[in-house]
C-alpha cells in the first residue's frame, strides 16, 4: 500500500506542475501518468472502505489503550444527530493519512539533518530536553511540552528553511491587480496561483540571514513573553494560510515535538559522511538519496 500511496503521489505531483487538470479535456485522456493515478486511488480507496467496514461491524480493534481516530468519526454526529456516512469518513480519514504522514516524516528527517550538522544547535536541543523530561517518566504531558521552547524554535526554523510542503495553489475568486506602479500585474478570477513556501523562507527582504539556520529568531522575548513579529504576516507558510489552511497544523506541530523530545532523549545521531543531500519536491520536500545515520542508544 505504501508503494501504491507513493506512486500515487508522484503522479499527483506530476500532473500538477504540467497544469494538466487546468485544462478538461486534456485531464481526461489516458496519458501523463493518469493510468497509475486512476487505479491507485481505486487502490487505495478500496482498501479504505474495507477498514471502515471491518471497524463498523466488529471485525477489528483499536490499537491504542483509548478511541483511535477511525473510532472518532465513527462515532461523531453532526448538529442534526446524523452519522457520517462511510464516504464522508473515508474523505476525512485520508484526509489526515495522507497529509500527515509523509509531510511529519520528511520534517523530522529535515529536523535530524539539522541537529547531526549543527552541534550548537544539537546540544541546545537535548540540553533543554534533559532538563524539562525526567529520564524515568512514563509519558509527556503538556506542562513538559509546553517548556520545550527551543525544540519549538528549531521545528519552526526547519520548516522555514525545509517546509514539509512548499507548493500549494490557491484560486483567485475577485480580480486583483499587485505590483508597483511600474510593474503591474493583473489576476483575473479563476486563475490558479502556485505558492512556493521553499522560496518565499528564502527572500532576503523578508528574512535577515535567509540561508542561515538560526533558531533563536523564534525564542520569545524575554521581557515580555512575546513571539517575534515577522516582517510580513505571510512572510511564513509551511501550512499555508486563511481559512483554506492545513486542517491538521497543530497536530503536526505536537507530533513532531513529542518525537524530538523523545528520540533525543533516548539516542545519539551521527551523519554518515559522503552523502549527498540534495532537497527535492515530490508534492513533499524530502531528500533526494534519502539520509543515513548511526544511531546509538545515549547512556544516560
Amino acid at each position: 500500500m505504501c508503494h501504491v500511496l507513493a506512486e500515487v503521489l508522484d503522479a499527483v505531483l506530476y500532473r500538477s506542475l504540467r497544469m494538466i487538470n487546468q485544462i478538461p479535456f486534456l485531464s481526461k485522456l489516458p496519458f501523463w501518468k493518469k493510468n497509475i493515478l486512476d487505479n491507485g486511488a481505486e487502490t487505495i480507496a478500496k482498501f479504505v472502505d474495507k477498514i471502515i467496514s471491518d471497524r463498523r461491524h466488529g471485525h477489528s480493534n483499536s490499537m491504542s489503550d483509548g478511541p483511535d481516530l477511525l473510532d472518532l468519526l465513527l462515532s461523531t454526529v453532526d448538529n442534526e444527530g446524523e452519522s457520517f456516512t462511510n464516504q464522508e469518513i473515508k474523505t476525512h480519514a485520508l484526509t489526515f493519512v495522507l497529509a500527515g504522514s509523509e509531510t511529519t516524516g520528511n520534517l523530522m528527517v529535515w529536523i535530524f539533518y539539522i541537529l547531526m550538522t549543527h552541534d550548537q544547535v544539537s546540544k541546545a536541543c537535548q540540553q533543554e530536553i534533559d532538563q524539562v523530561i525526567p529520564n524515568n517518566i512514563d509519558e509527556l504531558t503538556n506542562e513538559h511540552l509546553s517548556k520545550l521552547v527551543i525544540c519549538e524554535a528549531i521545528i519552526n526554523e526547519t520548516l522555514r528553511l525545509y517546509p514539509s510542503a512548499p507548493l500549494f495553489i490557491r484560486r483567485c475568486i475577485h480580480e486583483h491587480t499587485i505590483g508597483t506602479e511600474e510593474n503591474q500585474l493583473n489576476i483575473p478570477v479563476g486563475t490558479d496561483i502556485f505558492i512556493n513556501s521553499y522560496i518565499l523562507h528564502r527572500r532576503s527582504d523578508l528574512w535577515p540571514r535567509p540561508l542561515e539556520f538560526d533558531y533563536t529568531r523564534w525564542l520569545r522575548d524575554t521581557k515580555n513573553d512575546l513571539k517575534p513579529k515577522l516582517v510580513h504576516p505571510f512572510a511564513y507558510l509551511p501550512f499555508a494560510a486563511g481559512s483554506r489552511n492545513c486542517i491538521g497544523q497543530n497536530f503536526a506541530l505536537l507530533e513532531a515535538k513529542i518525537m524530538l523530545a523523545m528520540l533525543v532523549q533516548q539516542c545519539h545521531f551521527k551523519l554518515i559522511p559522503g552523502q549527498k543531500i540534495i532537497p527535492e519536491v515530490k508534492i513533499t520536500l524530502r531528500t533526494k538519496y534519502g539520509l543515513l545515520a548511526n544511531i546509538t542508544k545515549r547512556q544516560i
